[in-house]
């Protein structure tokens, strides 16, 4: 009995090492968050509280829908050998009357606010685009057909290729982009992003997208990608303002699937129309690293589209709602070392306005 107890108490003593353990590593390797989190213990409590509120359970959606979506072009077919992509969650997706929330960790959380701090217009971060001028115009809408590809990056970088508008401090994009620090992994991922004001977050991570279907996954991996030489594999996205509303819709996939939407109500300046369109590639990394590749990672070779990254079927809609060819843009590229882009103009029915983009990246 005695031998008994002292089995007992040894195994009990090895046990709580090993949950020691556990717990260290975990408070080390943080899920793929490298280094220290540098955050509060006041952020901690917050970032608690955000874990709560999204990690509640399935709630009803809301049923309901842009009065209009973007048409296909007419004479529009898929390129021989063009595979299919999915966002798509699998099997028949959640049950009736709730949408696919991934469930969120504290790493996710984390992450998310460390790569927030790197979105656009920061130090480190480049582009190649192309852009609508300052005319005076306004836009109720934007989108394109974009190549998938899976540039290699490291830990703290990103790379993406994306569509957005904005007005003012207020602005929303999509696309995919390849972002360890937001995601924990290396694969192609969709995304969307929005400032409001002051405001701003990925994807279903904080107030603000209503997603209302089922069966789509904002973050969800595309395989397979793109291979230069190949026949691209693209997805088409696009973001409109539904007129009686005044919310911005997030349309996906050939299917013209409404996903969700930005209430009118967390905007200022996008409350009205958009100013201002860019399409093209963005890449991150720390200033003074190397600079991760962009698209397929080679410069733009203007004889051969298969072999580049590049949108197609760019297109805007104006005030009145209408979708039209988009006019007065011009190419920008924040170091040609870097990244390069080429505008093609239009390029018939299946291409329609196409422009290329892409480079290696490397020293700055």
């Amino acid at each position: 009995m005695l031998v008994g107890e002292k089995f007992s108490d040894q195994y009990m003593d090895l046990h709580v090492v090993l949950v020691v353990l556990f717990i260290s590593s975990l408070l080390v390797c943080h899920n793929g968050v490298e280094g220290g989190t540098g955050l509060s213990e006041e952020e901690y409590l917050e970032l608690e509280k955000q874990i709560e509120l999204l990690n509640k359970p399935a709630v009803k959606t809301i049923h309901m829908k842009p009065t209009s979506s973007p048409r296909k072009a007419r004479g529009e077919v898929a390129l021989n050998g063009t595979k299919p992509t999915s966002t798509r969650l699998r099997g028949r997706g959640c049950p009736l009357g709730t949408v696919p929330i991934r469930r969120v960790t504290r790493e996710d959380l984390i992450r998310e606010k460390l790569a927030s701090k790197t979105i656009s217009d920061g130090p480190g971060t480049h582009y190649a685009v192309i852009r609508t001028r300052v005319t005076g115009k306004k836009f109720s809408g934007a989108g394109a057909h974009i190549t998938l590809h899976r540039p290699h990056v490291n830990g703290g970088q990103y790379s993406a290729a994306r569509v957005k508008i904005q007005n003012g401090l207020d602005s929303i994009e999509t696309g995919w982009r390849v972002d360890p620090s937001l995601y924990g992994d290396s694969l192609t991922r969709g995304y969307i992003h929005f400032n409001a004001g002051q405001s701003h977050c990925f994807n279903t991570r904080c107030p603000g997208f209503v997603i209302v279907r089922s069966d789509v996954q904002l973050d969800a991996y595309f395989d397979p990608v793109s291979i230069p030489g190949i026949d691209p594999i693209s997805t088409p996205v696009y973001i409109i303002r539904d007129k009686p509303s005044g919310n911005w819709w997030l349309i996906l996939r050939e299917e013209n699937i409404a996903v969700g939407f930005w209430p009118r109500s967390i905007f200022t300046q996008l409350g009205d129309l958009a100013n201002y369109v860019e399409w093209g590639g963005e890449a991150f990394s720390p200033p003074g690293t190397v600079v991760p590749p962009m698209g397929t990672g080679f410069f733009p070779i203007r004889r051969f589209i298969s072999l580049n990254a590049y949108f197609r079927r760019v297109v805007v809609r104006n005030e009145y709602g209408q979708t039209v060819d988009v006019d007065n843009t011009e190419e920008f590229a924040d170091n040609n070392k870097l990244y390069k882009v080429a505008d093609k103009g239009n390029q018939g029915d299946y291409f329609g306005r196409v422009f290329l983009y892409g480079g290696p990246g490397g020293k700055t």
